[in-house]
């Protein structure tokens, strides 16, 4: 539905803390943590000044019963505790309504979260994301650790949850791969060759082991 609100895709997200220590409703505080993060205010103190800064109209359009926003302390706690997955599905639902088309798929790292860095077990934090050219907006989400998984795993993954047709997607050449090729059935895949050289999937690898049916979705036909 188009026209759902981010507020209230936000609201599905479960609230882990007691109702005796909601202070603030969750929704609203993850509404206002991503104006925050939208204005370039992406550390927790920086949320929290944001916040303060823009107490007035905050507490206007969102209806908020308490005179107060939340502090950087509180913010803290909540994003250290938040369901991930819940959160990503909120926005899921909430883009989903946008008629997203075309989307360039990437992982990247995320930034302070290696761990064991002077060893083979080294691990960080990574997130594949779909953006939306047309929008700007980021539609899906894969979170994974580097040394559990890999990004082709987490790549499929999020394909899997992409039911439209008629999507425009574009991804690193690392996912040509014949395993993939389920993962691809509903969209046009174009992949970097490196040097900005794009290529369909049917002309960047050998589908012998695809279906009939895979090789002419791939190739566009």
């Amino acid at each position: 539905n188009s026209e759902v609100s981010l507020l209230a895709c936000l609201r599905e997200v479960p609230d882990f803390r007691r109702p005796q220590g909601r202070r603030y409703p969750l929704a609203e505080t993850l509404c206002m943590m991503v104006m925050s993060i939208m204005s370039g205010c992406c550390a927790y103190r920086e949320i929290g000044r944001f916040m303060r800064h823009n107490q007035a109209e905050l507490i206007y359009c969102l209806g908020l019963s308490r005179q107060q926003v939340p502090s950087h302390v509180t913010i803290r706690q909540v994003l250290l505790r938040l369901d991930f997955n819940a959160l990503a599905c909120a926005f899921r639902r909430w883009a989903g309504g946008q008629g997203l088309r075309q989307l360039s798929i990437d992982g990247k790292s995320l930034r302070s979260t290696v761990s064991e860095h002077d060893n083979q077990q080294q691990n960080f934090v990574a997130l594949v994301s779909a953006f939306c050219q047309q929008t700007g907006l980021i539609e899906e989400v894969e979170r994974f650790e580097n040394g559990r998984q890999s990004e082709i795993s987490s790549v499929r993954k999020l394909l899997s949850r992409l039911q439209q047709r008629g999507l425009l997607l574009t991804l690193d050449a690392l996912h040509c791969q014949k395993n993939s090729c389920a993962h691809y059935l509903t969209a046009t895949i174009l992949f970097d060759k490196g040097q900005g050289q794009p290529a369909t999937f049917a002309q960047n690898h050998a589908t012998d082991r695809c279906s009939k049916k895979a090789r002419r979705t791939l190739a566009g036909v």
